[in-house]
């Protein structure tokens, strides 16, 4: 028998001694139906004969033999057994189940590596039932044991004691299983193209599920005699008082047969550790065959379009469902001959199929187009974008970036990673971390364009970035402050931060770079902003510097205007910040500018609606050497019951934009100069009024003519050849996941583009995807 192992019960495992073997007799069975409506209800029973052996205090060995596997109907009193008993008793006997457990609610399981998942999950149930509550010795007839372990979780557990002798001999124990910590929703697989999904979770929490048990001890021996637990699950809209309507009940019985004395005091078990709340049970096809899938997309694709339409919908689904019961290894060829049936039916039923086998075919058969075709970028985009992605997904992800790093490729495997379940020593994250390690290098000295294009995606999966090795931190640091590569990448590795841990190393290495007189005020701001994210004493002094000694008039202003704004902010928690930032100014006076054009700064508009609150923020950064500004930001953040969002972020950088406004709109540019002389040719169709005023300005210039244009113009062209390219920059975030950013030299590869797409393609030929 198991027994929760506690210091503070330790007089109770006596009840269950070291050195026996407990033999049960078990039986589970699950009826589906409509209570009230209908007798008929069906479902399996399970049997087994269980035995536990206790070689040492708080550890078991479970094993199952003799088992049996039955459909049972309650209407006709049948009990047949089910197609495959001979094989489900064979693989519940094939391995023994090792268990510790340790205080109240901590059980660990240890199964052998082969051991399949429904296999195990039966086990859990059987382990479940027999984990019986630890009554403390008083007689109180009702108590309450506030926490205990089942297979749907910890769950909050109320008993009774019915009967008592020298010890509790009857109990009853009862638990509302929507209140253990593990009972969630399973998610199914369904079409990502769905307009309705999602469903699981809401439409869980209208099924009641209760469960009741009884159990009865041995007065002497303190064991457990007989046990039976019965589990409901009612569909709530279709109830009546709770008790008739769809419903399922699950009941288990166990039955104690002997005890005996073992001498075994060995218990090794494998690494491989589990836990009692059942896992999810892959759902494929018994027998793996593409045969069927081949089959029904050739009488798809053989339909007539007009006189057999009627059936196209049916074998389309039939042609998803066959998919979504194929295992990788059976539907990657499969969808490979599909593709040379009909490329389109192919990619429209992968992609209505939505298992993760499906998405890699997908991916697989995209890794074999021309890498220069944008339709593929666009795919594996949308792909990146769907949520809870699988392991297998980031993996194939991964596998598609390493072949070809487009932008949208690159941000389709940082958003798959981000939103993927993040889990100690994790491979997916792990080999995605790696694979953009190397493409940053150790310090950034690299390629620059592939170099920001890394760190930008980095950034937007932070978290899980640090989740598979800390010390990408470090790399970033090298990054911030490489001198070899430009600002855009150093400001690319400092942002990278806002989605990790900000850790002493990086907080003094921010703090040295915002405090650099000489550094450059995006940089120098872009660390102060990481900062300020969560600041803590020491970056409070260091406002305090800025807010005194600063003596570059940018920085000043930013940072003053921020703190001004912490300083008046109505929000609860903001106002603590301002607090602590005013006790460390003490009388010094936070003083903001109005000078809206030339002067960066930091805005923030709050709106509050009962227990919703809106913040919109925007920042605007100059540099001293420039009238423009190099850097524009505008956010929205939500906060709802105390949690905050991130709804959405836009920001713009830009440099190297005065030579080329100076040479179109300056006092000697081409559009005042020609503009102006152009009006000459204009002058006969003016009054005479103004024509004689116009007289005046332009009598000069008659002789040249209209050499004024060309002379302009080329003057413009020379203007502009001379000087460097101007550079723009621009990214979208919602809810706190970067879609992309665009480059002034994205704008002019897309407008070349577009003019190749705009050339027709020769007549009687159609382009789809192009294939390499």
């Amino acid at each position: 028998m198991l027994l929760l192992c506690n210091a503070r019960q330790s007089s109770l495992a006596k009840r269950y001694k070291n050195f026996r073997r407990y033999v049960y007799n078990y039986d589970a069975e699950t009826f589906n139906g409509v209570n009230g409506a209908t007798d008929v209800q069906s479902g399996p029973k399970v049997s087994c004969k269980v035995e536990i052996e206790v070689p040492q205090t708080c550890s078991f060995i479970l094993r199952t033999t003799e088992c049996s596997l039955n459909e049972v109907a309650v209407a006709d009193g049948g009990n047949r057994p089910a197609a495959g008993t001979e094989a489900f008793k064979a693989a519940m006997e094939k391995n023994p189940l090792k268990i510790t457990v340790e205080g109240q609610t901590d059980v660990r399981l240890y199964p052998e590596d082969d051991e399949p998942v429904n296999i195990l999950n039966i086990k859990r149930g059987i382990v479940s039932a027999l984990l019986v509550p630890v009554m403390e010795e008083e007689r109180n007839k009702e108590m309450v044991a506030p926490l205990f372990p089942t297979v749907h979780g910890v769950c909050s557990t109320d008993f009774t004691v019915n009967n008592r002798e020298d010890i509790a001999t009857d109990v009853t124990v009862s638990r509302d299983l929507s209140r253990c910590d593990w009972f969630t929703a399973r998610r199914q697989d369904t079409s990502p193209l769905a307009l309705v999904s999602g469903l699981n979770f809401p439409l869980s929490k209208l099924i009641s599920s209760t469960q009741t048990c009884s159990y009865n001890f041995d007065n002497q021996k303190k064991h457990m005699t007989k046990g039976t637990c019965e589990e409901k699950h009612i569909f709530l809209p279709l109830s009546h008082k709770s008790e008739y309507g769809i419903s399922a009940v699950v009941k288990q019985k166990v039955t104690l047969m002997e005890t005996t004395k073992i001498n075994d005091r060995v218990f090794d078990h494998e690494d491989n550790l589990k836990f009692l709340p059942m896992d999810a049970v892959e759902d494929k096809s018994p027998v793996q065959t593409k045969d069927n899938v081949i089959a029904t997309i050739q009488k798809l694709n053989a339909l007539s379009q007009t006189t057999e339409g009627e059936h196209r919908a049916g074998l389309f689904n039939s042609l998803v469902t066959e998919l979504r019961g194929l295992k990788a290894d059976i539907l990657n060829p499969a969808a490979e001959e599909m593709t040379d049936i009909s490329l389109p039916l192919a990619f429209q039923a992968l992609a209505q199929c939505g298992t993760p086998e499906c998405t890699s075919a997908m991916l697989k058969i995209l890794r074999t187009f021309d890498s220069a075709a944008l339709e593929v970028d666009a795919v594996v985009y949308a792909l990146g974008l769907l949520p809870q992605p699988s392991r297998l997904m980031v993996k194939d992800l991964l596998e598609m970036a390493q072949y070809k790093q487009s932008k949208p490729i690159m941000y389709a495997l940082s958003n798959a990673a981000r939103n993927h379940i993040l889990e100690k020593q994790n491979p997916s994250i792990t080999a995605v971390y790696e694979f953009m390690a190397s493409l940053v290098g150790a310090d950034c000295a690299g390629e620059k364009d592939m170099t920001f294009l890394a760190l930008r995606v980095i950034g937007n999966m932070g978290d899980a970035m640090e989740a598979a090795d800390p010390a990408i931190k470090t790399t970033l640091l090298k990054c911030m402050r490489q001198p070899a590569t430009t600002l855009s990448v150093q400001l690319a590795a400092i942002q990278a931060f806002r989605r990790m841990s900000v850790t002493d190393e990086v907080r003094s290495n921010l703090q040295r770079v915002c405090q650099y007189p000489k550094g450059a005020v995006q940089k120098r701001l872009a660390a102060y902003l990481i900062l300020m994210r969560n600041p803590q004493d020491s970056d409070i002094e260091m406002v305090k510097k800025l807010v005194k000694q600063e003596q570059n008039a940018q920085v000043k202003a930013f940072v003053t205007s921020h703190i001004n704004n912490i300083i008046t902010s109505t929000d609860s928690e903001t106002q603590k910040l301002g607090e602590k930032i005013m006790d460390a100014l003490q009388d010094t006076d936070v003083e903001t500018h109005n000078d809206y054009t030339t002067m960066s700064r930091n805005y923030k508009l709050g709106m509050a609606l009962e227990s919703m609150q809106a913040d919109v923020q925007g920042n605007l950064i100059f540099d001293p050497s420039s009238q423009l500004p190099r850097e524009a930001l505008l956010e929205t953040t939500l906060k709802v019951f105390g949690y905050s969002m991130d709804i959405w972020e836009v920001g713009m950088e830009g440099k190297g934009f005065e030579p080329t406004i100076e040479a179109l709109f300056g006092k000697n540019g081409f559009f005042p100069d020609t503009v102006s002389k152009s009006l000459y040719w204009a002058e006969d169709k003016m009054s005479p009024q103004i024509r004689e005023v116009l007289e005046k300005w332009i009598a000069p210039l008659k002789s040249e003519g209209q050499k004024v244009i060309v002379r302009n113009f080329n003057k413009l062209i020379k203007d502009l050849q001379s000087q460097e390219s101007p550079e723009a920059m621009a990214y979208l975030r919602l809810m706190g996941a970067e879609l992309g950013f665009i480059k002034s030299t994205d704008l002019k590869f897309m407008a070349d583009n577009a003019i190749k797409l705009s050339i027709p393609a020769p007549q009687g030929k159609t382009k789809f995807l192009r294939i390499r």
